[in-house]
Protein backbone atom coordinates (compact mmCIF):
# COMPACT_ATOMS: atom_id res chain seq x y z
CA UNK A 1 0.00 0.00 0.00
CA UNK A 2 1.32 3.46 -0.86
CA UNK A 3 1.46 6.18 1.73
CA UNK A 4 -0.58 9.22 0.60
CA UNK A 5 1.24 12.51 0.46
CA UNK A 6 0.48 14.76 3.40
CA UNK A 7 -0.62 18.14 1.93
CA UNK A 8 0.85 20.17 4.78
CA UNK A 9 4.13 18.29 4.68
CA UNK A 10 4.37 18.62 0.90
CA UNK A 11 3.56 22.33 1.01
CA UNK A 12 6.20 22.99 3.65
CA UNK A 13 8.70 20.89 1.77
CA UNK A 14 8.15 22.93 -1.39
CA UNK A 15 8.47 26.24 0.48
CA UNK A 16 11.70 25.32 2.23
CA UNK A 17 13.38 23.54 -0.66
CA UNK A 18 12.43 26.08 -3.33
CA UNK A 19 11.89 29.32 -1.45
CA UNK A 20 15.38 29.85 -0.03
CA UNK A 21 18.30 30.51 -2.37
CA UNK A 22 21.82 31.92 -2.64
CA UNK A 23 20.49 35.47 -3.06
CA UNK A 24 19.27 35.32 0.57
CA UNK A 25 22.81 34.78 1.90
CA UNK A 26 25.17 36.53 -0.50
CA UNK A 27 27.13 39.65 0.33
CA UNK A 28 28.11 42.03 -2.50
CA UNK A 29 31.43 41.07 -4.06
CA UNK A 30 33.82 44.00 -3.63
CA UNK A 31 36.16 44.41 -6.59
CA UNK A 32 39.27 46.35 -7.61
CA UNK A 33 40.88 47.16 -10.91
CA UNK A 34 43.92 45.00 -11.63
CA UNK A 35 46.10 48.12 -11.58
CA UNK A 36 45.25 48.94 -7.92
CA UNK A 37 48.17 48.88 -5.48
CA UNK A 38 48.35 45.54 -3.70
CA UNK A 39 48.85 47.18 -0.29
CA UNK A 40 45.63 49.15 -0.71
CA UNK A 41 43.68 45.99 -1.47
CA UNK A 42 45.26 44.05 1.39
CA UNK A 43 44.45 46.80 3.91
CA UNK A 44 40.87 46.99 2.64
CA UNK A 45 40.41 43.23 3.05
CA UNK A 46 41.89 43.20 6.55
CA UNK A 47 39.91 46.23 7.73
CA UNK A 48 36.51 45.05 6.51
CA UNK A 49 37.37 42.06 6.97
CA UNK A 50 36.87 40.16 3.69
CA UNK A 51 38.07 36.72 2.67
CA UNK A 52 37.92 37.42 -1.06
CA UNK A 53 37.59 40.33 -3.50
CA UNK A 54 37.09 40.37 -7.24
CA UNK A 55 39.71 41.71 -9.64
CA UNK A 56 38.61 43.66 -12.72
CA UNK A 57 40.40 43.49 -16.05
CA UNK A 58 39.11 45.70 -18.85
CA UNK A 59 36.14 46.63 -16.68
CA UNK A 60 34.92 43.10 -16.00
CA UNK A 61 35.59 40.91 -12.96
CA UNK A 62 37.98 38.30 -14.32
CA UNK A 63 38.88 36.51 -11.08
CA UNK A 64 39.68 36.99 -7.43
CA UNK A 65 42.32 37.12 -4.73
CA UNK A 66 42.02 35.82 -1.18
CA UNK A 67 43.20 37.71 1.89
CA UNK A 68 45.20 34.74 3.18
CA UNK A 69 46.94 34.22 -0.15
CA UNK A 70 47.58 37.73 -1.48
CA UNK A 71 51.30 38.44 -2.06
CA UNK A 72 53.48 41.31 -3.22
CA UNK A 73 53.13 40.86 -6.96
CA UNK A 74 50.71 42.99 -8.98
CA UNK A 75 47.04 42.05 -8.79
CA UNK A 76 47.04 41.14 -12.48
CA UNK A 77 49.74 38.55 -11.79
CA UNK A 78 47.87 37.11 -8.81
CA UNK A 79 44.30 37.00 -10.10
CA UNK A 80 42.72 33.52 -9.94
CA UNK A 81 39.94 32.66 -12.41
CA UNK A 82 36.64 31.48 -10.92
CA UNK A 83 36.44 27.70 -11.10
CA UNK A 84 33.05 26.21 -11.98
CA UNK A 85 32.92 24.45 -8.61
CA UNK A 86 32.70 27.72 -6.67
CA UNK A 87 30.25 29.51 -8.97
CA UNK A 88 26.50 29.45 -8.22
CA UNK A 89 23.55 31.46 -9.46
CA UNK A 90 21.34 33.62 -7.28
CA UNK A 91 18.65 30.92 -7.41
CA UNK A 92 20.86 28.04 -6.23
CA UNK A 93 19.03 26.37 -3.30
CA UNK A 94 20.44 26.26 0.21
CA UNK A 95 20.88 22.50 0.03
CA UNK A 96 23.46 22.90 -2.75
CA UNK A 97 25.08 25.88 -1.02
CA UNK A 98 25.81 23.77 2.07
CA UNK A 99 27.22 20.90 0.02
CA UNK A 100 29.58 23.20 -1.88
CA UNK A 101 30.72 25.12 1.19
CA UNK A 102 31.68 21.80 2.74
CA UNK A 103 34.26 21.50 -0.04
CA UNK A 104 35.25 25.13 -0.69
CA UNK A 105 36.14 28.21 1.38
CA UNK A 106 33.69 30.47 -0.44
CA UNK A 107 31.21 30.60 -3.31
CA UNK A 108 30.70 33.27 -5.94
CA UNK A 109 27.16 34.25 -6.89
CA UNK A 110 26.56 35.33 -10.48
CA UNK A 111 23.90 37.39 -12.22
CA UNK A 112 23.83 37.71 -16.02
CA UNK A 113 27.01 35.58 -16.06
CA UNK A 114 28.94 38.14 -13.98
CA UNK A 115 30.14 37.62 -10.37
CA UNK A 116 28.12 39.93 -8.12
CA UNK A 117 28.14 38.29 -4.70
CA UNK A 118 30.07 36.02 -2.38
CA UNK A 119 29.05 33.50 0.28
CA UNK A 120 31.39 32.24 3.01
CA UNK A 121 30.57 29.65 5.62
CA UNK A 122 29.86 32.26 8.31
CA UNK A 123 27.06 33.65 6.14
CA UNK A 124 25.15 30.51 7.08
CA UNK A 125 24.62 32.04 10.52
CA UNK A 126 22.22 34.54 8.92
CA UNK A 127 18.50 34.43 9.70
CA UNK A 128 17.36 32.90 6.36
CA UNK A 129 19.67 29.90 6.79
CA UNK A 130 18.71 29.43 10.44
CA UNK A 131 15.03 29.51 9.42
CA UNK A 132 15.71 27.00 6.66
CA UNK A 133 17.58 24.62 8.94
CA UNK A 134 14.89 24.75 11.62
CA UNK A 135 12.30 24.08 8.94
CA UNK A 136 14.28 21.18 7.52
CA UNK A 137 14.65 19.52 10.93
CA UNK A 138 10.91 20.00 11.46
CA UNK A 139 10.15 18.42 8.09
CA UNK A 140 12.37 15.44 8.89
CA UNK A 141 10.54 14.98 12.20
CA UNK A 142 7.14 15.26 10.50
CA UNK A 143 8.19 12.62 7.97
CA UNK A 144 9.48 10.23 10.64
CA UNK A 145 6.32 10.79 12.70
CA UNK A 146 4.13 9.90 9.74
CA UNK A 147 6.17 6.80 8.98
CA UNK A 148 5.83 5.54 12.56
CA UNK A 149 2.14 6.42 12.75
CA UNK A 150 1.32 4.62 9.51
CA UNK A 151 3.58 1.65 10.21
CA UNK A 152 2.05 1.08 13.61
CA UNK A 153 -1.63 1.87 13.83
CA UNK A 154 -3.53 2.31 17.10
CA UNK A 155 -0.39 3.47 18.93
CA UNK A 156 1.12 -0.03 18.79
CA UNK A 157 4.54 1.60 18.91
CA UNK A 158 3.87 2.14 22.64
CA UNK A 159 4.70 -1.54 23.14
CA UNK A 160 8.16 -0.91 21.74
CA UNK A 161 9.33 2.42 23.13
CA UNK A 162 10.96 2.33 26.58
CA UNK A 163 8.69 2.86 29.59
CA UNK A 164 10.43 6.04 30.73
CA UNK A 165 10.17 7.70 27.32
CA UNK A 166 6.54 6.65 26.99
CA UNK A 167 5.77 8.13 30.40
CA UNK A 168 7.26 11.48 29.37
CA UNK A 169 5.17 11.47 26.20
CA UNK A 170 2.00 10.76 28.17
CA UNK A 171 2.83 13.56 30.60
CA UNK A 172 3.31 15.99 27.74
CA UNK A 173 0.08 14.90 26.09
CA UNK A 174 -1.80 15.42 29.37
CA UNK A 175 -0.28 18.88 29.78
CA UNK A 176 -1.25 19.87 26.26
CA UNK A 177 -4.74 18.51 26.81
CA UNK A 178 -5.01 20.61 29.96
CA UNK A 179 -4.22 23.63 27.79
CA UNK A 180 -6.94 22.60 25.32
CA UNK A 181 -4.41 21.45 22.71
CA UNK A 182 -5.48 17.97 21.69
CA UNK A 183 -2.63 16.03 20.03
CA UNK A 184 -1.86 12.40 19.28
CA UNK A 185 0.48 10.60 21.63
CA UNK A 186 3.04 10.06 18.86
CA UNK A 187 3.31 13.84 18.48
CA UNK A 188 4.44 14.06 22.10
CA UNK A 189 7.47 11.82 21.60
CA UNK A 190 10.80 13.57 21.31
CA UNK A 191 12.59 13.55 17.95
CA UNK A 192 15.20 11.21 19.40
CA UNK A 193 12.55 8.69 20.40
CA UNK A 194 10.99 8.76 16.95
CA UNK A 195 14.40 8.37 15.41
CA UNK A 196 15.00 5.32 17.58
CA UNK A 197 11.78 3.74 16.34
CA UNK A 198 12.91 4.26 12.77
CA UNK A 199 16.50 3.19 13.40
CA UNK A 200 15.59 -0.08 15.10
CA UNK A 201 13.67 -1.39 12.09
CA UNK A 202 15.80 -2.93 9.33
CA UNK A 203 12.92 -2.53 6.85
CA UNK A 204 12.32 1.13 7.66
CA UNK A 205 16.04 1.90 7.65
CA UNK A 206 16.46 0.40 4.21
CA UNK A 207 13.39 2.08 2.81
CA UNK A 208 13.94 5.57 4.14
CA UNK A 209 17.64 6.08 4.74
CA UNK A 210 19.53 2.95 3.70
CA UNK A 211 22.02 3.45 6.50
CA UNK A 212 22.98 1.52 9.65
CA UNK A 213 21.04 1.80 12.88
CA UNK A 214 23.92 3.48 14.70
CA UNK A 215 24.41 5.97 11.88
CA UNK A 216 20.74 7.02 11.97
CA UNK A 217 20.76 7.27 15.76
CA UNK A 218 23.86 9.45 15.61
CA UNK A 219 22.37 11.73 12.96
CA UNK A 220 19.11 12.14 14.88
CA UNK A 221 21.05 13.18 17.98
CA UNK A 222 23.00 15.68 15.90
CA UNK A 223 19.75 17.10 14.53
CA UNK A 224 18.39 17.49 18.05
CA UNK A 225 21.49 19.43 19.09
CA UNK A 226 21.27 21.56 15.96
CA UNK A 227 17.63 22.40 16.62
CA UNK A 228 18.40 23.29 20.24
CA UNK A 229 21.19 25.64 19.18
CA UNK A 230 18.95 27.22 16.56
CA UNK A 231 16.20 27.75 19.10
CA UNK A 232 18.59 29.38 21.57
CA UNK A 233 20.46 31.53 19.03
CA UNK A 234 23.73 29.68 19.57
CA UNK A 235 26.60 29.37 17.10
CA UNK A 236 25.78 26.63 14.61
CA UNK A 237 28.70 26.76 12.19
CA UNK A 238 31.31 25.82 14.77
CA UNK A 239 29.11 23.51 16.83
CA UNK A 240 26.86 21.84 14.28
CA UNK A 241 28.58 21.89 10.88
CA UNK A 242 28.61 18.09 10.46
CA UNK A 243 24.89 17.95 11.27
CA UNK A 244 24.14 20.71 8.76
CA UNK A 245 26.03 18.87 6.03
CA UNK A 246 24.39 15.53 6.82
CA UNK A 247 20.96 17.15 6.88
CA UNK A 248 21.53 18.60 3.43
CA UNK A 249 22.94 15.34 2.06
CA UNK A 250 20.08 13.14 3.32
CA UNK A 251 17.08 15.41 2.75
CA UNK A 252 16.09 13.86 -0.55
CA UNK A 253 16.35 10.35 0.83
CA UNK A 254 14.17 10.94 3.89
CA UNK A 255 11.68 13.42 2.38
CA UNK A 256 11.12 11.72 -0.97
CA UNK A 257 11.16 8.10 0.16
CA UNK A 258 8.70 5.68 -1.46
CA UNK A 259 5.50 5.08 0.40
CA UNK A 260 5.45 1.28 0.74
CA UNK A 261 5.49 0.45 4.40
CA UNK A 262 6.63 -2.78 6.07
CA UNK A 263 4.54 -5.00 8.26
CA UNK A 264 4.00 -3.84 11.81
CA UNK A 265 6.15 -6.57 13.34
CA UNK A 266 9.25 -5.17 11.66
CA UNK A 267 10.01 -2.87 14.56
CA UNK A 268 11.69 -4.26 17.64
CA UNK A 269 11.74 -2.98 21.22
CA UNK A 270 14.59 -0.73 22.22
CA UNK A 271 16.16 0.54 25.39
CA UNK A 272 17.61 4.01 25.86
CA UNK A 273 21.06 2.62 25.14
CA UNK A 274 22.28 2.93 21.56
CA UNK A 275 24.60 -0.08 21.64
CA UNK A 276 23.98 -3.09 19.42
Amino acid sequence: MNTPTDPTEESLRRVFLEGFAARDLAEPLASFDATTDVQVVRKFMVDRPLRVVGIRINGLIAGYVEQDEIGERSLREQVIPFADEIVVTSSTPFQDIVSRLDQHRFLTVTALSQPVGVIVRNDLEKAPMRMWLFGMVTLVEMRITRVIRESYGNNEWTEIVSASRLEKAVQLQNERSRRNRAVDLIDCLQLGDKGQLLARSAELRERYWNRSRKWIEKVIKELERLRNNLAHSQDIITENWDAIVRLSETLDRILEAPGNLPAKNSLTPYTESTTD
